[in-house]
């Protein structure tokens, strides 16, 4: 499971700030607390999924996570 792990982004939601650090963080985050299943959101769900296929790396989805924050407004830090 360690493979599937990337350098923390923390994120803000509704005023709560959660500190992601795995793919399953992450694909939990976009499943459960997105605002809003936008294009970017949808994109970063997939490689979430991929990572679990052994056809993309976790560093793919902090790119993509972090892509899925700009483009809903979420603050984000990385």
């Amino acid at each position: 499971m360690s493979k599937r792990r990337f350098k923390a982004v923390t994120i803000t939601i509704n005023g709560k700030k959660k500190t992601l650090r795995t793919v399953l963080q992450a694909g939990n985050a976009l499943l459960n607390d997105w605002p809003e299943q936008t294009p970017a959101a949808k994109a970063a769900e997939m490689i979430v999924l991929d990572v679990f296929a052994d056809i993309a790396d976790p560093e793919e989805v902090r790119r993509a996570l972090i892509a899925a924050a700009r483009a809903s407004d979420i603050k984000c830090s990385s």
